[in-house]
């Protein structure tokens, strides 16, 4: 079955390059999409005879983009900002992950691969999950993996969702993953913090847990490292159902009301206590959203927060639905713990 891109697919260009869909909502014709895998003589991934290298921070992407595709990047007028749009005339093969999933189990051609099969084996087991309901991206979905490539697994539906985010405590409950040890949070805290400012302490005091199992999203699955995303839809959102407007950057401080979708991409808080401490005064949020899965399971119900985003309305058809703080999108976004208001 042929199905339309949403987050979690992957697109191979006519040109050679790979980009990763990003979001749920699309224009007609376009995808938005972001530069993963690029074509270059001296990259250390191999493919057909074809050199690759990952971009991996949010400015080399867009250093790429400016450089070789900036007329993806366009101004869009029912998402009210600027985004790469890859023309689907430009696309040489879609990479649905469940369908990569399902390639992967006729013919595993690593050890990651293989623990892969046996990681979303595990899941559909214990959360009950059908075939479509389970994917494989990243690396694993293109054929770029190497030895140290992680677990990229997608799971897609709600209620899907909902359960294999239990089954994914269960298995932390009984040691079947593990969290990220100190190595691997290093190379993550490293990596993130070219987007995202992190302070250490606050980064490795989150992401294990202290006495708690910490994020299940992310681990080690017999000693692979693995991050899953959970994709609450199965396909796009009607372009132009709601619509959405840019209000400027701001920075608040405010308190986690509700935190049951944050295990979610987008990830999403109801937030209220409101103090705003950079830009407009006025809406102010009572959401934070994020398409970044390094703020799943970042924050908890009743906790205090500061963060920094972008500040955007909304629109369904009958008005005005909400004001949420985007994370994530922009260099120097980030979402900090507080211990109190």
């Amino acid at each position: 079955m042929l199905r339309e891109p949403i987050e979690g697919f992957m697109l191979e260009l006519r040109s050679g390059h790979i980009f990763e869909v990003k979001g749920l909502v699309h224009p007609p014709g376009r995808v938005l999409a972001y530069p993963r895998y690029v074509l270059d003589p001296a990259g250390p991934r191999l493919r057909a005879g074809r050199a690759f290298r990952k971009l991996s921070s949010w400015a080399e992407r867009m250093a790429f983009l400016r450089e070789h595709f900036s007329y993806y990047l366009t101004f869009d007028p029912v998402l009210g900002d600027k985004f790469c749009e890859v023309p689907l005339t430009d696309v040489a093969r879609v990479l649905d992950p469940v369908g990569g999933l399902s390639k992967l189990s006729k013919s595993p051609r690593s050890d990651l691969a293989i623990s892969a099969l046996e990681m979303a084996d595990e899941l559909r087991d214990r959360a009950g999950l059908a075939q479509h309901e389970v994917g494989v991206s990243g690396s694993l979905l293109v054929g770029l993996e190497e030895p140290s490539s992680d677990i990229d697994l997608v799971i897609y539906g709600r209620e899907a969702c909902i359960r294999a985010y239990g089954a994914l405590k269960a298995m932390r409950e009984e040691g079947m993953t593990k969290p990220l040890g100190p190595g691997e949070l290093r190379a993550v805290w490293l990596a993130r913090s070219k987007d995202t400012p992190y302070e250490a302490c606050d980064f490795f005091s989150r992401e294990p847990g202290k006495g708690e199992p910490g994020k299940v999203l992310q681990g080690i699955f017999r000693g692979k490292p693995y991050s899953i995303r959970l994709v609450p839809s199965t396909g796009p959102e009607p372009y132009g159902r709601r619509k959405f407007r840019s209000l400027g950057t701001a920075a608040i401080r405010a308190r986690v009301e509700d935190a049951s979708d944050s295990i979610f991409t987008p990830c999403r808080y109801l937030i209220t206590d409101i103090e705003v401490l950079e830009g407009p005064r006025s809406p102010v949020p009572n959401v934070l959203a994020s398409f970044r899965m390094r703020f799943c399971e970042h924050l908890k119900e009743g906790e205090a927060f500061e963060a920094r985003g972008k500040l955007e309305a909304v629109f369904s058809p009958k008005g005005l639905e909400e004001v949420r703080l985007l994370v994530g999108g922009r260099p120097g976004d980030y979402v900090k713990p507080l211990r109190a208001l």
